[in-house]
């Protein structure tokens, strides 16, 4: 009987690692797609000729408020001459209003700087009494006193007596003693 070769072993090839995360594949898709249309876009809106007829790309969105130049040359009379705005009435306004919010603040500089010199003051006086007292001989506090004690006579000795003779005794009988 024949036999059958063995069967080959190839090395099964190693899946490799995505390339990166998945989202990094999205990303880049939504890039190309957002630069397509963005790129579509302004070819549709650009005038390829002088003679077009389309309106442009912005309109106003309402009409200026204010009195038109001609209403101010039919009141004023006089079409040859300028008009002089009020310009220089509006300079001295702000110039007016300058003036009173920069008096406000030296104003408010003042009222600090005053404060802060009559709290250096009032800390330099308590400093000064601080010292005088420091430098004076009498104590801060009054120390407590004790009572004195009197002065005690030294003590003398008890009077030494004299044992008291001793008393007659009389002789004693000795014990007697039987035999």
């Amino acid at each position: 009987m024949a036999t059958a070769p063995p069967p080959t072993t190839r090395p099964r090839p190693a899946r490799r690692a995505a390339s990166g995360p998945r989202w990094r594949r999205w990303l880049l898709l939504g890039l190309f797609f957002g630069l397509g249309y963005g790129l579509t876009q302004r070819l549709l809106e650009v005038r390829w000729g002088e003679g077009s007829t389309r309106a442009p790309a912005f309109k106003p969105k309402s009409t200026p408020s204010g009195t038109p130049l001609g209403e101010l040359r039919q009141q004023k009379g006089d079409n040859s001459q300028p008009l002089a705005a009020d310009l220089e009435e509006l300079a001295r306004q702000q110039r007016e209003e300058k003036e009173k919010q920069e008096a406000l603040k030296q104003e408010q500089t003042q009222r600090q700087n005053a404060a802060i010199e009559e709290e250096k003051k009032s800390l330099e006086s308590g400093r000064r009494r601080l010292e005088e007292m420091g430098n004076s001989q009498e104590p801060l506090t009054p120390e407590p006193t004790t009572p004195e004690v009197p002065q005690l006579p030294p003590p003398t000795p008890p009077p030494i007596e004299q044992p008291a003779p001793p008393a007659a005794q009389a002789p004693r009988e000795a014990p007697a003693t039987t035999p």
